[in-house]
């Protein structure tokens, strides 16, 4: 189950941010091969300085118990960067990635874990 959490130092209203993180997903999910329905989005707004400016920018943190390597992170990159610079106009320079594999025993889920996939 991917989970992608977007935080902004701008306001989205949450009619747009809930149409953009289900856009982004769907465009996420063929590059990992992963129904739209395993996905988890979260989307808040918080207080951002990125060299020493408080313009528009945004912290993606990106979580998967597969999919996540060198090759693919760029493909990534590359859509979701291109994606809030077309949909919000922030610069690419402005929007910064955290990708983080997770084991499947560390990611608990309806009473149990996903453990069986490691």
């Amino acid at each position: 189950m991917p989970l992608l959490r977007f935080t902004t130092n701008f306001e989205v209203e949450e009619a747009r941010s809930v149409e953009l993180m289900k856009e982004l997903a769907a465009k996420l999910a063929p590059i990992m091969e992963k129904p739209v329905e395993y996905y988890m989005t979260i989307w808040e707004k918080q207080t951002i300085v990125l060299g020493l400016t408080t313009d528009p920018a945004v912290f993606v943190a990106f979580h998967s118990m597969s999919k996540i390597n060198p090759e693919l992170n760029k493909q990534y990159s590359a859509l979701i960067c291109s994606f809030f610079e077309e949909k919000l106009n922030v610069s690419k320079a402005r929007i910064f990635i955290n990708f983080v594999g997770v084991k499947g025993a560390n990611w608990g889920y309806h009473d149990g874990t996903f453990a069986f996939l490691d």
